[in-house]
């Protein structure tokens, strides 16, 4: 699995940090200036710590204990965890809780879901700043400590703060996400060839007794099988109660019909995909990416059926009588 380190530096340029992009707000910080009265200034350092800083570095930058206070008591900054602040304008994402967290306990490392919005990966926010650290603490706000073995290789650096890699990262939330989450979790790192089920199996033997790993497990048997998700499974059963034969589950279409994609299930005979929505609604983005995915497979000459979770759960027989009728029509035209 890839590194995102680099990608992460230009999401942070793009938020808008970047002192150079910003130094109008930064000039304030010379002697003479305003920064007392200035509701928009901020520490300059705020803009190289995804717009967060301390009260410490709000003092050393020239606010006076007062005007500290102030601002707080005004909502101008906003405590986000200990001393760390973070000024109105700036709504909280990713880089806030990864430099929250390292201001905090700087001896700590980002994980779990706080170690997958940095990485882009599809795990929603549940209010906590997530960190392994190397002594017991108790919990400070929304920084919850966790105690578990990192090797040097699952470490990575992401703007200079140590995170998990994109790798150790999923197989953290594999194993302790929640049943849905981690299910979703999957689809999406599948369908992105990005984990298999005996890289990850490998993984299980060299970490025996881990919290999360009967998780895991499952999650080896979903991708052995092809089907990452309940919407998978309620397709593969169809099929095969109504002896539909030929198919393949979870295939990389690349070396079938040269398009970068997996189908859910692909009759490479006659290059029928089948496409599973699954029970959750997809946002636009989602939505404009399948679409774009699937005519490019109607050019690569596929043909392609798409079923929604009410068609399986409501409609199989229909599901299964459409699959057979297409699947004649199919292997009559090329006979």
């Amino acid at each position: 699995m890839g590194g995102t380190c680099g990608a992460q530096l230009g999401v942070a340029a793009s938020r808008g940090w970047a002192p150079w992009r910003q130094g109008a707000r930064v000039g304030g910080a010379g002697r003479g200036s305003n920064r007392g009265h200035d509701e928009r200034w901020v520490p300059p350092v705020a803009w190289q710590q995804g717009r967060t800083f301390t009260r410490g570095q709000a003092i050393a930058a020239g606010v006076t204990e007062g005007q500290l206070r102030w601002r707080i008591h005004r909502g101008v900054w906003i405590p986000v965890v200990g001393t760390v602040l973070r000024d109105v304008d700036h709504e909280p994402d990713e880089l806030t809780d990864l430099f929250a967290a390292r201001l905090t306990w700087p001896d700590a490392v980002v994980v779990l879901g706080t170690a997958a919005r940095v990485h882009r990966l599809p795990v929603a926010r549940d209010g906590l700043l997530h960190v392994v650290v190397p002594t017991g603490r108790p919990a400070r706000g929304p920084l919850t400590p966790h105690r578990y073995r990192l090797d040097p290789a699952d470490v990575t650096h992401v703007l200079g703060v140590p995170v998990t890699t994109e790798r150790r990262t999923v197989l953290d939330c594999l194993g302790r996400l929640p049943g849905g989450p981690a299910l979703d979790l999957l689809a999406w790192v599948s369908s992105r060839r990005l984990l298999a089920a005996d890289e990850l199996a490998e993984w299980l033997v060299g970490h025996p007794r881990r919290w999360g790993n009967p998780a895991r497990a499952r999650a080896v048997a979903r991708l052995a099988r092809g089907a990452v998700n309940p919407a998978e499974d309620l397709l593969h059963e169809i099929m095969r109660k109504a002896g539909i034969t030929g198919w393949l589950a979870g295939v990389s279409l690349q070396e079938h019909v040269g398009v970068w994609a997996q189908a859910d299930v692909y009759f490479p005979d006659v290059r029928l995909v089948l496409e599973v929505d699954g029970r959750g609604a997809h946002g636009a983005r989602r939505f404009q990416s399948d679409r774009t995915r699937q005519n490019r497979l109607v050019e690569a000459g596929c043909t392609v059926l798409r079923y929604t979770w009410r068609d399986l759960t409501e409609r199989p027989a229909m599901v299964a009588h459409q699959i057979r009728r297409m699947l004649t029509a199919l292997r009559a035209a090329v006979s």
